[in-house]
């Protein structure tokens, strides 16, 4: 027991060093993988409401995409929420993406199906997602892509059997008074669930790192976690292998730490009129860093389990 709440400090310790904008983190190791991350552009030709200025996500994909262009990247990956509402917005949002040299991978978020109900079925092929989950492998790491909307009320028309589930899962969930109990989250549904947990496996025996990019949260506790955060923390507690968890949604930005596994949400994009926010994530096979743009700040997470 004395030898794992010293590695706790040790993480808690390294965890702490956190600054803002653009550092000189992973500029002088070359890390094993280079990812591009952007969460939450959440574009629409619609008026600024309150702090996000939906317009302006074109003008800051556009930024990102000509940073991560000057960079050896493996790929880029959209965190969700690429679109606002409205399906003709992911004409003009997919423009500034198209210049990117490196392939961008999407994950769904919940705006992505703020459209008709007519189009909700297409949103992911729109994104060029074959499945609405799946797995990457790079070097020694498995890149896990929930679709952590799943189960909702909102990424399948009103009156279908997927919609009108999820709707009554949503009702006795809100009724426990849980304060993620919120319908613009969802729930990872038992058969990605089973395939997330049987993915950990495969990568263990292969002894690979895996780290979860997902759009909703499932740590720190907020509203804006997943129903079933807990079922998703489980499978982290149970698989040793997993490093890291990389989501979006709450544009704020947060950090927490579960069974030693970092978890952290990035800032969303739409937020604020001038100011961008993205990241270039490094991948050491005992590390992770995160140089941060804008107003996503850096960070370096140890990976004490492996």
């Amino acid at each position: 027991m004395k030898n794992r709440l010293s590695r706790r400090s040790f993480l808690a310790a390294s965890l702490a060093l956190t600054v803002t904008g653009p550092s000189l983190i992973g500029a002088s190791r070359k890390p094993a993988l280079r990812l591009g991350l952007v969460s939450d552009p959440q574009f629409a030709d619609i008026d600024p409401w309150n702090t996000r200025f939906y317009r302006q996500s074109i003008g800051k994909l556009a930024e990102a995409v000509e940073h991560f262009n000057g960079l050896d990247l493996k790929w880029c990956v959209n965190l969700g929420d690429l679109i606002d509402s409205r399906w003709d917005s992911f004409d003009e949002v997919l423009k500034p993406l198209a210049k990117s040299r490196h392939k961008f991978h999407h994950l769904l978020g919940n705006h992505d199906f703020e459209v008709p109900d007519a189009f909700k079925e297409r949103v992911p092929k729109r994104l060029g997602l074959k499945h609405r989950y799946y797995s990457l492998w790079a070097d020694e790491f498995c890149l896990v892509m929930l679709d952590t909307t799943d189960v909702s009320p909102y990424a399948h028309a009103e009156n279908s059997k997927e919609c009108v589930g999820a709707t009554a899962e949503w009702k006795r969930f809100a009724a426990t008074g849980a304060i993620n109990a919120q319908r613009w989250n969802g729930a990872v549904g038992d058969r990605q669930l089973k395939w997330f947990e049987d993915t950990c496996h495969k990568a263990a025996r292969a002894r690979g790192k895996v780290i979860v990019f997902a759009h909703h949260p499932v740590c720190p506790a907020s509203n804006h976690c997943e129903w079933n955060a807990d079922a998703l923390l489980k499978v982290v507690e149970r698989n040793g292998n997993v490093v890291a968890w990389i989501n979006g949604h709450n544009h704020a930005g947060a950090f927490g730490v579960h069974a030693e596994v970092p978890f952290i949400t990035l800032k969303g994009m739409v937020e604020t009129k001038d100011t961008n926010a993205f990241v270039v994530a490094h991948l050491h096979p005992d590390r992770l860093e995160l140089v941060g743009h804008g107003r996503e700040p850096s960070r370096e997470c140890m990976f004490p389990r492996v």
